[in-house]
């Protein structure tokens, strides 16, 4: 276990956040040039419609709690988008984190789903899904980090819970 102090990851190391962040944007684009132009701003109330507003709200609300334990555990409210080992690190592994490691990445991923859904895109909903991809990588990057830092502690947290469905994966 490292007891090091603040540590901040580059992008050389995080480089899985690019690819994420890349596809979500062109996804959000696309979406929204799909909803504007190609379907001429015409809302139809369906079923991905209202998947897609489940999916918005059960993300916002994860993102919201996750944030809440987050900073309850030495973390601002900007400071959780990336990856590092801040001044006083707490592991924190009560609330959501104690049935799921990444409750932030699942938010992340039903909010941004949900909003190609709420605008009828398969094109916006085809580039964020590409975009998710690439977020289990990135939970690997961070595992290792706090592996790194909190050694059995974290090993022990991770055979008790999943990474983003609870007894499922």
């Amino acid at each position: 276990m490292s007891e090091g102090g603040p540590r901040r990851l580059g992008l050389s190391e995080d480089w899985a956040v690019v690819p994420f962040l890349g596809l979500t944007c062109a996804g959000f684009v696309a979406a929204i040039y799909d909803f504007w132009v190609l379907q001429g701003l015409s809302l139809r109330l369906s079923a991905p419609l209202a998947a897609g507003v489940l999916l918005v709200a059960f993300g916002g609300y994860m993102r919201i709690t996750s944030r809440r334990a987050l900073m309850g555990a030495s973390f601002g409210l900007l400071n959780s988008a990336r990856l590092q080992i801040v001044e006083d690190h707490r592991l924190v592994t009560r609330g959501v984190y104690g049935h799921i490691r990444h409750p932030l990445y699942l938010g992340e991923i039903a909010r941004n789903l949900g909003f190609t859904l709420v605008l009828s895109s398969l094109y916006g909903f085809a580039l964020v899904l590409a975009g998710c991809l690439f977020l289990p990588l990135r939970m690997g990057i961070e595992e290792r980090m706090l592996l790194d830092r909190f050694g059995e502690e974290y090993e022990e947290y991770m055979a008790r819970t999943k990474r983003l469905i609870p007894y499922v994966y």
